[in-house]
């Protein structure tokens, strides 16, 4: 079995098991109201897209690093906490959501919640740029035009011809 395909599957056992673990480990806090009936498909499907989100976050932890570890960002630390990042990004938004839930409006809880999670993406954020700029840093420049591109319009391109008719140009 390729990879991808192990990577896939991981997910999606991964990411089945979360969906239906999440209200488990995290009941419904008590003072959350229950959402109209017109939006609780849409609650659903953001619940699976992020329990799917955190399976492809697991099977990243277990396939990605090879591939984040053989970048050239310089120093080895930036690709462990490039691949820390990524993986992060990744997984975070189903535990953040199903605490929303599980604390409710719980003001003293949610505080914690919100700098936990939002403070540590915006450091996730800090870093993934770091490394973009790194690898951007360590990449080829192409000069040569791709060929899939026309070359731009010279002048031996543009032919222009006087008419008898009011002594109008033609471009060609």
């Amino acid at each position: 079995m390729s990879k991808l395909w192990q990577m896939f599957l991981l997910t999606v056992v991964i990411g089945g098991a979360a969906f239906f673990a999440g209200p488990k480990i995290w009941p419904m806090g008590a003072g959350v109201p229950m959402p109209p009936a017109n939006l609780l498909p849409a609650y659903i499907a953001l619940a699976a897209i992020e329990a799917l989100a955190f399976g492809f976050a697991v099977a990243f932890a277990a396939f990605g690093w090879p591939v984040v570890r053989d970048l050239r960002l310089g120093p080895r630390w930036l690709n462990k906490m490039l691949f820390v990042t990524l993986t992060w990004f990744l997984g975070n938004w189903w535990f953040h959501d199903n605490l929303h839930m599980h604390v409710g409006l719980d003001m003293h809880r949610l505080v914690y919640i919100e700098y936990g999670f939002h403070m540590s993406m915006l450091t996730c954020a800090l870093i993934l740029v770091l490394s973009l700029m790194r690898l951007a840093s360590h990449a080829e420049v192409r000069r040569d035009r791709p060929e899939h591109l026309p070359e731009p319009f010279s002048q031996q391109d543009i032919d222009v011809t006087e008419t008898a008719d009011y002594g109008q140009r033609v471009i060609r």
